[in-house]
């Protein structure tokens, strides 16, 4: 991403095999959605501050993004789920992967700190986005906003 030198690779979620990382702290549930929604116009709109204590610090280049879907419940009553989150893989799955979130600028993160972090999901008539920005341990602009650099069109 850094050789485009352009604001556009930073603002865009790559679905990655995460394989050298170092996860600063455990994961936490950010969306949420329930299909199918008895609304009768839903809106899917959503916002989510998270916040993560980080017992050992380093330096902060992003954020992984998980899935984890409860497909049914089988006859039995157990749930039977599909996930890329490392607490709950589904193995032997091979054709989904995290996300990667980028941010701008690297973040030195102190150990014992902690990292606070918006995400917006947006949607309009044509297009669904995401937007995120950081605001512990310091703040940054917000990344891909309106969609300027990455949407889902519809």
């Amino acid at each position: 991403m850094r050789n485009f030198k352009d604001l556009s690779h930073f603002e865009t979620f790559y679905v990655v095999k995460i394989h050298n990382a170092f996860q600063m702290a455990e994961s936490k549930p950010c969306f949420y959605f329930a299909h199918p929604n008895p609304e009768r116009s839903p809106d899917n709109a959503r916002y989510t501050p998270l916040e993560f204590d980080v017992p050992v610090g380093a330096t902060l280049h992003g954020f992984a993004g998980f899935f984890h879907s409860t497909l049914y419940r089988d006859h039995a009553g157990e749930s039977v789920c599909i996930s890329t989150n490392p607490e709950s893989l589904s193995e032997g799955m091979f054709s989904w992967f995290p996300l990667y979130l980028p941010l701008r600028h690297p973040v030195v993160v102190p150990n014992g700190g902690k990292v606070e972090v918006h995400c917006w999901r947006h949607a309009s008539s044509h297009k669904v986005w995401y937007e995120w920005a950081l605001v512990q341990p310091q703040l940054s602009p917000i990344h891909n906003v309106n969609g300027r650099s990455y949407h889902i069109g519809l």
